[in-house]
């Protein structure tokens, strides 16, 4: 029950990493505040700062597991995010820098020993330089205005690299919780035609532990009212590890309502805690009125017609608690049946192919928390640990969405991937398909 990855090295990697990153930033920028004589303090403050926030990560990764912390642990580690995230992107900048001078370095020594050495004059002179021998040589004139260049270039530089701070506190305190409701319409060649038109909100991955408080989960319910679905699905991930996290979002959640229910399944992060306190999760979850489809199916629709709702514990990110032809049980050939199955990477490994299957809602990438997207395009490191990792995938007559989340894991802060609220309308096949 106790699915637990092996944090020490991620730990070491994860401390060792920051701890080189923030070294290499900070003796730049004391090196820059030397050469320009500015008070000892611009740069004693940041090397304090580094080491308090370097002593309370340690902390947090002994004492916490970093991707399940809650409470005030999410407020600790805003605040390091905040401290060294921003500094890989000035980092990227410095790197680039210190490369180019490098080469420029060895290109002036390679060059050096093959040509020989300009004469240097004066900003201003215009005589040639001679040597012994008399005869002139090119002169290289100094420019009296470089170093001041030099100077304005440096502070220019520094200025801007305020700029990723700006964008990781913008991912805190306004993407974070800036919810987005996204609307995908999908034909279900098996949809009864009397469920033609049924509207199913999903939410994913709500992280109970990463919220402040109840607001931001208030909001979501708030959303979900608005659209007046038909039923609401949430694919799992209630919490960070421990059942107690629920009571942050108890409230809004018991409010959860539409005709036919709120359905869910479980996720991997519902695993990390002893079998006591998965137990009582599943319970609360049930006093709270969420029908936990833990490999097993409910028909939904009025006599006569029926949409089967499916749902597998999680199998994925090490762990294999899905039983899909449990969760299958008396499902017959010709029902439409949409899975609820959190992780997407079960959707090639047991569901492509799977002949009764016609749509899987999932979740758990969080759409990676950072990205971009513009005019369509979207790109985030997520896609390349998953192969579908955001939206709506195709395979055959066969879908899978995958939700990007409401909460967030690790870092609380989403840059450019907001949270989400889906919203599917389904429709049965028009009356000419299949006709010659």
């Amino acid at each position: 029950m106790n699915q637990q990855p092996n944090m020490l090295l991620f730990g070491a990697v994860l401390g060792t990493s920051l701890l080189l990153l923030d070294l290499y930033v900070l003796s730049h920028w004391t090196s820059f505040a030397r050469k320009r004589h500015l008070n000892r303090w611009w740069y004693r403050i940041p090397w304090t700062a580094a080491a308090t926030m370097f002593i309370v990560l340690a902390a947090m990764l002994l004492r916490r597991h970093f991707f399940r912390m809650d409470g005030f642990d999410v407020t600790l580690m805003g605040f390091v995010s905040l401290w060294y995230l921003p500094k890989f992107g000035i980092a990227a900048v410095l790197l680039v820098r210190d490369l180019l001078r490098g080469a420029m370095y060895l290109w002036q020594r390679f060059t050096s020993h093959r040509s020989p050495q300009p004469a240097v004059i004066a900003s201003g002179s215009l005589q040639p330089a001679v040597i012994a021998s008399g005869s002139p040589q090119p002169a290289v004139i100094v420019d009296a205005v470089q170093p001041s260049r030099r100077a304005f270039l440096g502070k220019a530089a520094w200025s801007v690299s305020a700029v990723p701070f700006v964008i990781v506190g913008r991912g805190m305190w306004s993407t974070l919780y800036d919810f987005r409701t996204y609307r995908q319409e999908l034909v279900i060649d098996r949809l009864p035609r009397a469920l033609d038109g049924i509207r199913i909100a999903q939410i994913s991955d709500v992280h109970a532990g990463s919220f402040p408080d109840h607001r931001p989960f208030e909001e979501v319910r708030r959303i979900l009212d608005s659209e007046q679905a038909d039923l609401i699905v949430i694919t799992g991930d209630f919490v960070n590890q421990k059942p107690r996290e629920l009571s942050m979002i108890s409230r809004e959640l018991e409010r959860l309502s539409a005709p036919y229910g709120v359905m869910a399944c479980l996720g991997n992060h519902d695993h990390y805690n002893t079998p006591q306190e998965h137990g009582d999760l599943k319970r609360a979850l049930g006093s709270m009125g969420v029908d936990l489809l833990v490999n097993r199916n409910r028909r939904i629709g009025p006599e006569g017609s029926a949409l089967v709702i499916a749902g597998t514990d999680n199998t994925g990110f090490r762990q294999s608690f899905a039983r899909l032809d449990r969760a299958l049980e008396g499902v017959n050939p010709d029902d439409a049946v949409v899975l609820l199955a959190h992780d997407p990477t079960f959707w090639d490994k047991e569901v492509v192919g799977q002949g009764n299957i016609d749509l899987m809602l999932s979740g758990h990438t969080h759409g990676g928390q950072f990205g971009v997207q513009f005019a369509g395009f979207e790109w985030s490191p997520a896609q390349h640990v998953y192969r579908q990792w955001a939206g709506l995938y195709t395979k055959g007559r066969q879908h899978l969405y995958v939700n990007r989340g409401i909460g967030t894991v690790g870092p609380p802060m989403r840059i450019g991937i907001p949270p989400e609220v889906t919203i599917f309308t389904l429709r049965s096949a028009p009356f000419t398909k299949g006709l010659a």
